[in-house]
């Protein structure tokens, strides 16, 4: 190995020095020479390539940017090429010497961005879309594009269910536009529609899954564009209702091959810790407990006896569990290419560890994306990218008791890690223990994807070009799971699952693309074409229980094997027709429409189709002569657009009607019908309206757009419970609306230019969710219970919290005045008891009292980046910040419950003990009659507002001529630090928390907790 090390560094060396060394066969007479810039910033060029059309001559820039060419003559076109800027051709004329300005591939893309079959000059969008450049992506370490645009786009929300290497994320383009059918945008990777959702099925206790972004690799992104409104996504149709992120990857250039490595290392840590009791002042609290039951009981006597091996430690267990974890990562990638020919290629391997011990990520990645010129007129090339991913997974979120994080908090002190013979102890009065689960058990997750696709494109005349694409997203997924008899009470009662998936997308898409511009005037643009695309998902496995050993863990030592039902394989396709149509006047008076037919096999025969038209409209006003005369305005458009999208997000086969398997009868197989079919069932169709309005000053210094939105969206699919007596629990309808209303603003300034400079981007979005309507027959009480902790509501948003309102604690037995009591029969409140607001003023709290107690939606949210340069330093700042929601921690209420025998936080050290204690911690009280522990109840509701300096990163670029004395192109140093401090008042792990994907939003059930991150890398470019 070490020996294949040596020869391929070896060839990388030869290569490098031939590659610089001037060749003999130029050094003739008619020779010109001159020097390449940057066009932005004037700087000269090293290794730009300086080639000779139609010859193999050329030549490279020196450290100065000169190039000196020989034998040439006039007539003769010269290309300069250098990967990450556009290559320009000149044709040589009398001159001897020249200057050649290359605009950076950077800049390029902040002046066009990808668009649904295609690029667009952003000066003549009419749609609202954001664009995150590489330039972005490089100052962070972050591992999966979601991560990335948290608080860098207006209008996107992300929000973390795991800080798990690889964990879920939630990513909402202006809010949740669906009830039932999943609020994920649709994600296209260099034009390929991919998997965004978790196919993972062994999660334990979590409510989230495996991030599937996660596959790919950030250092191979050129950009990413997010379609916010319908004029950008209505050309994806029914898949669009939530926004469409465009993910460009990075491709080849005319030019030298560069080659880039980058090498980094860092280290995570817990950015927190939360309070807890110690063994002593817990077994006060058990003691207590007990003393204030009506019948007063001996408390179970392991929970105070100090002399038992079992119950004679004095554990924090968060420092048992939690650990500094270590990560690296490597990045290797060659681009280049010549008129014929233009690759990039790039491999890279991470191993992150997460926080929690034995948690563990590793991913490989490689990409191939190659572009052939068969002739002028023909065009043919393919993407293809390959991921191999080990999750070690560890059960750290939830409410029970498989739960690390719930365990780590409640899992009394006092309770020992090991018995006198040095075996764990394991299992205890309903406690397990964390450090246990994480080092036996098994949660291993091994995944191999496939992304690729083949393209031709054709120039059938000057205006016109035909392009096809055959793509293809497989996903082979296996998974283990696997909890030994020692973190049970039972004797040799261990527990096993197994699961294989397979998820295998591909298709299609064929389109004509027209261009016409008539006396540099009217200028017309289209898009014609039909997509195919068919999705199968196929997964097998099954449970076991009762092996013999708990070293022997595949599922055929099982005594016992269940789960057959797990079992399954369903597929679905879709045809599809769109089309776009483009006008501008002089770039001054603008208009598009879009139109897409979708017809998917998952809707009911007589709705089978839908249709997605958009219209947009822009008035470039800056170009009116009045307005050019102001001088100080540089630019300035306005924007307006309408149109529909849809979601098709449901059961591949539930308009057909489901049954369940393995309800056998006797010896003989059965199946039972569940969903009841639906042949009219259709589309949720999104209604979208859009205006915006773009300004710059000072020569374009100061940029500013702002967006003001209206997303309806009806016939929204739910699965709607039927009586029994029809033989089905429930019929899948298109039922109700919802509404999301918001503005939108963004600012960029170029504050400082020259040896310092300083440049700014700020963003802020707001965003106001509600539900419009629902069917009065699912209603109770004028709501539909979503969850324990949420409700559904005409005229309230998503993510409404809903339970008692608590109002202190009694300070005397006296001060309840009105003898308010617990239900109708229940016990009077009494000193040490929790204030319940009595909504009705009855004196009965009962479930007529319950109220809105929170909201989850923040009030407004975004980021905040500066970026500073002097000579060969460059910063970055960057905060992310979420004001005005409210988070349900259910963490809170699970580690102040001595009813489970809990463990409690310091905040007990205040609890009501005797008469007269003011104090808002209520008594403690084993069994308590009045169930004050187990109400929802908004003694657990916290502001979760916060600001996250989010990232730091602080890079230094070596001297070029130092760097060329040691054979190298490049050499920049970096330091970055990702979490680095949060300002928030919310008393958990971090307020930055999501414990499920769906709609039960802003609920800390205990997910795995964020890590603050140290990384130092070193690139060298070659």
């Amino acid at each position: 190995m070490k020996e294949n090390i040596r020869v391929f560094s070896l060839f990388i060396w030869i290569l490098c020095v031939f590659s610089v060394l001037p060749s003999p066969m130029f050094a003739q007479q008619n020779q010109i020479s001159g020097k390449v810039i940057d066009a932005d910033t004037k700087e000269p060029l090293r290794g730009v390539s300086v080639v000779v059309t139609g010859q193999n001559a050329g030549a490279s820039t020196d450290d100065l940017g000169s190039f000196v060419l020989s034998n040439v003559r006039e007539g003769q076109s010269i290309v300069f090429s250098f990967v990450g800027y556009t290559s320009q051709t000149i044709k040589l004329d009398a001159r001897n010497v020249y200057t050649v300005s290359l605009k950076s591939l950077s800049t390029e893309l902040e002046e066009t961005v990808v668009v649904g079959y295609g690029r667009q000059k952003k000066r003549n969008l009419t749609g609202s879309i954001v664009s995150v450049g590489a330039s972005e992506i490089e100052k962070t370490t972050l591992q999966d594009p979601v991560s990335i645009l948290q608080g860098r786009a207006a209008g996107v929300q992300v929000s973390s269910n795991s800080g798990a290497p690889g964990g879920e994320m939630t990513i909402r383009v202006r809010g949740n536009s669906s009830l039932n059918s999943g609020n994920n945008p649709l994600f296209v990777v260099d034009g390929i529609p991919i998997e965004s959702n978790s196919i993972s099925s062994l999660n334990g206790t979590e409510g989230s899954g495996l991030n599937p972004l996660a596959d790919i690799n950030p250092s191979d992104i050129a950009s990413m564009e997010i379609l916010k409104d319908a004029a950008s996504t209505a050309i994806y149709g029914s898949r669009a209702a939530n926004g469409v992120v465009m993910i460009t990857t990075k491709r080849g250039a005319e030019g030298k091959p560069e080659v880039l490595l980058n090498a980094t290392t860092g280290v995570s840590s817990l950015t927190r810790k939360l309070s807890v009791l110690n063994a002593r002042q817990y077994r006060e609290a058990v003691l207590d407990s007990y003393d204030a039951m009506t019948v007063p009981e001996d408390p179970y006597y392991t929970l105070i006896d100090s002399l038992n091996p079992m119950n004679n430690g004095d554990v924090d267990w968060q420092d048992e569990l939690m650990r500094s974890a270590r990560q690296y990562k490597i990045d290797l990638s060659v681009r280049g290419g010549n008129q014929g020919t233009k690759y990039a290629w790039s491999s890279s391997y991470l191993d992150q560890d997460g926080v929690i011990l034995n948690s563990n990520y590793k991913r490989f990645t490689s990409r191939l994306n190659v572009d052939f010129n068969i002739s002028d007129r023909v065009r043919i090339g393919q993407s293809i990218s390959y991921t191999n991913a080990v999750n070690n997974r560890t059960n750290a979120a939830g409410s029970g008791n498989l739960s690390i994080i719930r365990s780590l908090l409640v899992r009394p002190p006092n309770m020992s890690m090991y018995l006198p013979d040095g075996s764990l102890n394991g299992y205890m009065i309903g406690q397990r223990n964390p450090v246990g689960m994480a080092l036996y058990a098994t949660n291993l997750n091994k995944s191999n994807r496939i992304i690729g696709s083949q393209y031709l494109e054709i120039d059938i005349y000057k205006d016109l070009k035909f392009r096809s694409n055959v793509n293809l997203d497989y996903i082979a997924m296996k998974e283990d799971e696997f909890m030994p008899s020692i973190l049970d009470y039972r004797e040799g009662y261990n527990t096993g699952g197994v699961r294989s998936s397979g998820n295998l997308t591909w298709g299609n898409e064929s389109y004509f693309t027209y261009t016409k511009s008539i006396a540099n005037n009217h200028n017309f643009g289209g898009v014609l074409g039909m997509s195919f695309q068919k999705w199968r998902y196929d997964r097998t496995g099954l449970d076991g229980m009762y092996f013999p050993s708990d070293d022997i863990r595949t599922l055929n030592a099982a005594s016992v094997i269940s789960n057959q039902g797990v079992n399954v394989a369903s597929e679905h396709a879709m045809l599809s027709y769109f089309g776009r149509a483009t006008y501008d006047y002089r770039g001054k008076y603008l208009l598009e429409f879009n139109l897409r037919a979708d017809g998917s096999s998952r809707f009911g025969r007589d709705k089978r189709f839908g249709f997605f038209p958009s219209a947009s409209a822009g008035w470039r006003f800056v170009e009116e002569e009045a307005i050019k005369e102001l001088g100080w305005l540089s630019d300035g458009k306005l924007r307006f657009s309408l149109g529909s999208t849809g979601n098709e997000a449901i059961g591949d086969y539930t308009s057909r009607g489901e049954f369940t398997l393995g309800t056998n009868y006797l010896d003989f197989s059965g199946a039972s019908p569940t969903v009841m079919p639906n042949a009219s069932l259709t589309w949720e169709t999104t209604h979208q309206y859009n205006l915006g309005l773009e300004l710059g000053f000072a020569n374009n210094r100061i940029l500013f757009s702002t967006d003001a939105y209206l997303k309806k969206t009806k016939d929204l699919l739910y699965n709607v419970p039927i009586p029994s007596t029809t033989g089905f629990e429930y019929i899948t309808q298109n039922i109700g609306s919802i509404e999301n209303r918001g503005l939108e603003f963004s600012l960029q300034t170029r504050n400082l230019q020259g040896a310092f400079s300083w440049n700014t981007n700020f963003n802020i979005s707001l965003n106001r969710n509600k539900v419009t309507s629902l069917p009065k027959n699912l209603l109770t009480n004028g709501y539909i219970q979503n969850g324990n902790f949420h409700i559904l509501q005409e005229g309230l948003p998503i993510g409404v919290f809903y339970g008692w309102r608590f109002q202190g604690v009694y300070a005397r037995d006296e001060d309840n005045i009105n003898g308010v009591t617990n239900g109708s029969n229940g016990g009077t409140f009494v000193g040490g008891d929790p204030i319940w607001k009595d909504i009705n003023n009855d004196n009965i709290i009962n479930q007529d009292d319950r109220e809105i107690i929170g909201y989850a939606e923040p009030k407004y949210f975004g980021g905040l980046s500066n970026d500073f340069s002097y000579k060969n330093f460059h910063l970055n700042v960057f905060f992310q910040y979420s004001v005005g929601n409210e988070i349900y921690s259910e963490l809170n209420h699970q580690r102040n419950s001595i009813v489970r025998y809990n463990n409690l936080s310091t905040d007990a050290l205040s609890r009501w003990r005797e008469q007269g204690d003011v104090t808002n911690f209520p008594r403690l009280i084993r069994d308590d009659p009045k169930q004050s522990d187990s109400r929802v109840q908004s003694r657990w509701v916290e502001d979760g507002s916060y600001i996250k300096l989010k990232n730091v990163n602080l890079r230094y670029s070596l001297d070029p001529n130092l760097v060329k004395r040691i054979g190298l192109r490049k050499l920049d140093a970096f330091v970055t630090a990702t979490n680095l401090i949060t300002w928030t008042k919310y008393t958990g792990f971090d307020p930055d928390v999501n414990s499920y994907s769906g709609l039960r939003v802003g609920l800390d059930e205990g997910s795995y907790p964020q890590s603050r991150t140290f990384m130092f890398g070193l690139i060298f470019g070659l």
